[in-house]
């Protein structure tokens, strides 16, 4: 999640990065971390600034950073008075009286508020779990174009979803290999996503630098496995931010359901000349300033880095950006050089209604948002419940379906569904 930046003359206010909220890193002023999306920023963005500065960190998160001002002692000042004053914002009660410390000063640390995790830029060490975990799928196209590196969002890669296959397949029939490591597969915190505790900051920086190591050690392993091929990497959400964070020379880089630039770092560390597609649905609640896409385009302006961003606003899509989006499947064509592929729906079908778990049903009739199922006539099916839009609903139950019937529609040269949708939004289609 990405707060508004607050604003005053050379003083810029930030929270720590979250794909889902900020959260306390410690119950003590004297035992503060600093997060992943500060120590990133210190690293990456921080040094451009030839003036006196200033980076001011505390608990649950907060940090500010100065620029400006005639001394290093004012410049750290600046930092800690519009540090102290944000963490006073915080929605922890027992946080508002602590006490930001100075992080760095003039591009020198100060020896408090050390990172936690893996430094950035780090590789993993010993053996690839989250690649031999993983899936790894061929190309079903005859024109072989390279790898696509899918990065999987905080919970984890889910290789039954239909909104993740439909993802792979639609690759694989452009013509790339897809590769989706599980970072779970390795030691490390659970996952990071909401509801975070109070304490939860901590594990969240662990986790986004382990995973930025996971991948830098991936990436080596197919640079060694496929020598010469084109590489290409699509992370979503948190994966969305690690894909931002690597510094590696690939040949595009595609990012859904995450801001543009690592977190409050207003950065981008990718190779020189590294190509990189934003695509942000306008109802994304991690992606508030993404509203539409005027205020994408504003909110991106600022966030800089060595490579040129694309930016698309996609009207009505949630945090799960899907292929199945028009203006998503057109940008994503557009920016990979390959054909344009649209899935259509079978207009007749001898579907007759599937048995459904009578166990399951009432989970299904109670869901307030959108919902739909899809079935073929051999009695495959899936449904989706609690979708934001009826597209969503329909097309992953239909993918759903396709799977769960063995059936790639992208590989069907028809491109129709296997699977018809026998309801959706609680109406019967079928009998």
């Amino acid at each position: 999640m990405r707060y508004p930046f607050c604003s005053v003359p050379a003083v810029f206010l930030c929270l720590v990065w979250s794909i889902t909220a900020a959260s306390a890193q410690s119950a003590a002023d004297d035992d503060i971390h600093v997060s992943a999306s500060t120590e990133f920023f210190a690293l990456h963005k921080y040094p451009r600034q030839k003036q006196h500065k200033a980076i001011a960190t505390g608990p649950q998160g907060f940090w500010a950073t100065y620029y400006g001002g005639d001394t290093a002692a004012r410049a750290a000042r600046g930092a800690l008075d519009q540090c102290n004053r944000i963490l006073r914002t915080s929605k922890f009660k027992s946080q508002r009286s602590k006490k930001c410390i100075l992080f760095d000063v003039d591009g020198k640390r100060t020896g408090k508020a050390i990172p936690v995790g893996i430094p950035f830029g780090t590789v993993a060490a010993g053996n690839d779990l989250p690649w031999q975990f993983g899936k790894e799928w061929n190309a079903t196209a005859s024109t072989r174009r390279g790898t696509m590196l899918l990065l999987h969002g905080c919970n984890g890669a889910d290789f039954s979803n239909g909104w993740q296959m439909a993802w792979v397949n639609y690759y694989r029939a452009q013509g790339f290999r897809v590769i989706m490591p599980n970072s779970f597969a390795d030691v490390r915190d659970p996952d990071s996503c909401p509801p975070l505790s109070e304490n939860g900051v901590d594990k969240q920086t662990r986790n986004l630098k382990l995973r930025v190591a996971q991948t830098l050690r991936t990436l080596s392993g197919i640079r060694k496995k496929y020598p010469g091929e084109p590489l290409y990497l699509h992370g979503h959400s948190e994966g969305g931010a690690v894909a931002q964070a690597l510094g590696e020379k690939v040949d595009g880089i595609i990012v859904t359901g995450a801001t543009c630039g690592f977190g409050y770092s207003d950065f981008y560390h990718v190779g020189k000349g590294v190509p990189v597609l934003v695509i942000a649905g306008t109802k994304d609640p991690w992606f508030t300033q993404a509203k539409d896409a005027k205020g994408l385009a504003q909110f991106c302006r600022n966030i800089i880095g060595d490579g040129p961003m694309t930016l698309v606003s996609v009207a009505g899509m949630d945090h799960y950006a899907a292929i199945w989006w028009p203006p998503v499947e057109a940008a994503i064509s557009k920016f990979l050089k390959v054909p344009s592929i649209r899935i259509g729906r079978p207009s007749v079908g001898d579907v007759t209604y599937p048995k459904l778990p009578s166990s399951d049903m009432p989970r299904y009739e109670k869901a307030s948002q959108h919902k739909a199922i899809a079935a073929n006539k051999s009695g495959a099916w899936s449904w989706n419940t609690e979708a934001s839009s009826k597209l969503d609903a329909e097309e992953n139950a239909l993918f759903g379906c396709d799977n769960a019937a063995g059936a790639d529609v992208f590989l069907d040269t028809s491109h129709i569904h296997n699977c018809m949708l026998v309801n959706v939004d609680g109406e019967r289609l079928v009998k």
